[in-house]
């Protein structure tokens, strides 16, 4: 057989990440948006209520968080045991979610039983009681999870980074204490869910197969619920105090390992370089090949991981990268750091690296559109924080065209060492 002479390398072609578009809105006759995610081959809905009472909107410390946690603790018809029974005669689960900006609930359910499970997370969503027994209760759990959670070098860095970032009396920075905790109350409570937990203050997304033929549940449970029309919820203003960059050390008694966390001041989603920031901090430390993994994990061996994330709450973008050590590898991780850092701020990415992270930035948002529970995830953060429906769109053409030279000016406008924050939690 005759070969044939290769003259040249075949041409290297970043793949497709596929259909990012922004999925179809409808709503409810009281305005109540409703996200449907089709595409599902299984007859199965995840239905995610969205309020905006996370953290940002306490006037008490922890009301967000334990409003949100008690919801299926109790209601003005069922107690607690009896709705753990209802959710489990339906196979349906519920899950709490709250967070610094947003809390809610999330549902899954078979399609068959979609009008018991709504009529279900009306019930808990809109007239919990917050009883006291139960409360009593998760409050032990908590400040047992807290006291647990002080003898953690990552929980002590990622507190002093957000304190020395935002302020101390930021919700965003505020260090939480055993204090708050015994001192709130389940009048506390009440008064956040009647000020948040209402549907002109919510949004629906509905992900799975045929989601558009929820609408007509959605609609009798929660579209007839009225307290004024949906409109878009105001975001309070909140005051900064950010603290001067420089080292900041934490003491972590008895502690074997340090937590070494690095990080700046960022920017927000609607910033234009917002997602050419995404691709520099994932060349540094945002996948498994990445500089740092390969320099501190793999050829150091100082840790079994390193990571760097580049985000943002709606008020404040954020760069931090993050890791665990041995204390004695501590002081030489930070060297490491600071000499990969000091690589991209001198020296152009090369042509396979970059290859190596547009492929896989472009699988990463492939999998955020691979099936309709994903693509519900996705799409809320996008909801959440005004990124614009075509957000994954252009991030998928930022992938794709972003030039070496542009990630280096990236890392000089926003990894300077001088305005860095280094926290160190552990022994001296």
């Amino acid at each position: 057989m005759k070969q044939t002479e290769i003259k040249e390398a075949p041409a290297i072609i970043t793949p497709s990440a596929g259909d990012t578009s922004f999925p179809k809105m409808d709503k409810l006759s009281n305005n109540v948006p409703v996200c449907l995610v089709g595409n599902g081959t299984v007859d199965l809905l995840r239905i995610e209520f969205v309020f905006s009472a996370g953290q940002v909107m306490e006037d008490v410390h922890l009301a967000a968080s334990s409003a949100n946690a008690m919801l299926t603790e109790g209601t003005s018809d069922h107690d607690a045991a009896t709705i753990n029974d209802l959710i489990d005669s339906t196979g349906a689960a519920l899950n709490h979610i709250a967070d610094k900006d947003t809390a809610g609930l999330v549902t899954v359910t078979l399609t068959r039983k979609l009008e018991e499970v709504m009529d279900l997370a009306r019930e808990v969503l809109f007239s919990p009681s917050f009883p006291d027994n139960e409360f009593r209760m998760l409050t032990d759990r908590r400040i047992q999870s807290f006291l647990t959670g002080r003898q953690k070098t990552s929980v002590i860095a990622r507190e002093a980074f957000y304190e020395a970032l935002c302020g101390a009396g930021n919700p965003y920075g505020r260090i939480t204490e055993e204090s708050d905790y015994r001192s709130l109350t389940t009048a506390d409570l009440r008064r956040f869910h009647k000020k948040h937990y209402n549907p002109g203050n919510m949004y629906i997304t509905v992900a799975g197969r045929d989601p558009e033929n929820a609408l007509p549940v959605l609609e009798k449970y929660f579209g007839t619920v009225r307290s004024g029309l949906w409109e878009k919820p105001a975001i309070p203003s909140i005051q900064f105090e950010t603290a001067k960059p420089g080292v900041i050390f934490r003491e972590v008694p008895n502690s074997v390992q340090s937590t070494v966390r690095i990080g700046w001041k960022g920017i927000t989603r609607d910033n234009p370089e917002y997602q050419d920031l995404q691709v520099a901090t994932m060349i540094l430390g945002g996948y498994f090949g990445s500089r740092l993994m390969r320099n501190i994990r793999e050829d150091k061996g100082y840790t079994y991981g390193i990571h760097a994330v580049a985000g943002a709450f709606r008020s404040l973008g954020y760069i931090t990268l993050m890791t665990d050590v041995a204390n004695e590898y501590r002081e030489a991780t930070l060297k490491e750091i600071w000499k990969e850092i000091g690589r991209l701020r001198e020296e152009e990415v090369g042509n396979e690296e970059m290859t190596l992270v547009r492929n896989h930035l472009m699988g990463e948002i492939a999998r955020m559109f691979d099936g309709p529970f994903s693509v519900a995830e996705a799409i809320k953060g996008i909801i959440d924080y005004e990124a614009g429906e075509d957000y994954y769109t252009r991030f998928a053409e930022t992938v794709r065209t972003i030039t070496p030279d542009r990630i280096k000016e990236l890392f000089n406008t926003y990894f300077n060492p001088d305005q860095a924050y280094e926290i160190i939690a552990g022994v001296r």
